[in-house]
């Protein structure tokens, strides 16, 4: 999932001077599309998440079965990862609504997320999706951090909360989990769609999905955040700047979000604005390579032990991948500990066998070891 974070219940006026609250929670398929349109929102351009077809009822109530809500959704679940009776390839790379992981029978987390709410309520049941507060994993691809945030499908029921998660790598218990509204679930979507998008070097189409994602939840800190850049990267320098602004009003210390400020700084000349950013950001908070990010701050002025203190919480954060061993490998030169440098390199290639980054730096060092060529 991409990707990803963190409902908002907005008053309207109803006719007759009387306040009445719109039911975000658990829309209609005509509300929901009524409420894009009037927040701006092309439904015809936007598939509706969570709609469901008779297939999808039919093999719901098959495989749910009978008994209490909590009781059916679990063996929902359990049939759902079984193999046999519905086969499902994980693509940690695509995104889906409902109707399209079900017929496709492949997604993201999000896309099984997406797949197993529809079909709850499809069969009554109030189930809805959930955002998960845990450390942030990351993963960079070429000048992208891809920041992975997680959800989870969520019902009330009595007066408990029951969650069923969609994956199954072990990992830390969660710090909290948000229910979501309808709203918020669409603008996830298209968050991560954007993200495809931006990966796909289409920076003109995924800012529309961003921009959108935005509309729908005003208050999601990181579609801000993406807003800014794809703006970067159609060329729009001051809506970069704009979108990150309005993201830091949401959420002040934002790791990406002021990473990516920084970025955009440094590339504008303004590089004491860019250590400020860099310097705001909650580290607790941080992905492992933001912390890297942070960590070259550090390394290029010369404060070696601060860097490595960050370089190692990323490895601690991402062992089984390179890019902190190779941090950790550049501090080690800094300090001519060439040896060690060398060993973290190894680790890091032993990972990531054709990391670029880490097969180069160990050629520097190798040579440099060597010495000078004789004739």
């Amino acid at each position: 999932m991409r990707p990803l974070t963190p409902v908002l219940v907005a008053g309207l006026l109803a006719v007759g001077c009387a306040t009445t609250r719109v039911n975000y929670m658990f829309m209609t398929p005509d509300a929901w599309r009524a409420e894009l349109a009037r927040r701006g929102v092309d439904a015809r351009q936007v598939p509706d998440p969570l709609l469901v077809s008779d297939d999808i009822r039919k093999v719901a109530t098959k495989l749910a079965g009978v008994g209490n809500p909590p009781e059916r959704l679990q063996r929902l679940q359990q049939e759902l990862f079984d193999e046999a009776k519905f086969p499902f390839r994980y693509d940690r790379r695509e995104t889906f609504t409902a109707m399209e992981a079900f017929y496709r029978r492949e997604g993201n987390c999000l896309s099984f997320t997406n797949l197993f709410v529809a079909m709850g309520r499809s069969l009554g049941l109030q189930v809805t999706t959930a955002l998960v507060k845990r450390a942030q994993a990351s993963e960079k691809e070429g000048d992208l951090i891809i920041v992975n945030n997680h959800v989870v499908a969520a019902l009330a029921y009595g007066t408990n909360w029951f969650y069923y998660d969609f994956d199954r790598r072990p990992h830390e218990r969660p710090m909290a989990v948000k229910p979501l509204d309808d709203l918020w679930i669409t603008a996830l979507y298209l968050n991560n769609r954007g993200a495809d998008e931006l990966r796909a070097a289409h920076p003109d189409i995924a800012l529309r999905y961003f921009e959108w994602a935005t509309k729908l939840a005003p208050t999601f800190a990181p579609a801000w955040g993406n807003v800014g850049v794809a703006r970067r990267r159609t060329g729009d320098i001051g809506g970069a700047f704009a979108a990150y602004s309005h993201a830091l009003t949401i959420s002040a210390e934002d790791p990406t979000i002021l990473g990516n400020l920084a970025s955009l700084y440094r590339a504008t000349g303004r590089e004491h604005e860019a250590e400020l950013a860099l310097k705001a950001f909650a580290v607790a908070n941080a992905t492992p390579h933001m912390l890297i990010v942070r960590g070259d701050l550090e390394l290029a002025q010369g404060r070696v032990r601060a860097a490595v203190k960050l370089f190692k919480r990323a490895r601690a954060l991402a062992p089984r991948q390179a890019d902190p061993w190779v941090a950790l490998a550049r501090a080690e030169l800094a300090r001519s500990n060439r040896e060690r440098a060398r060993e973290d390199l190894a680790r890091a290639i032993r990972l990531e066998p054709n990391d670029a980054t880490a097969l180069a730096l160990l050629r520097e060092v190798s040579q440099a070891a060597a010495g000078p060529a004789r004739p």
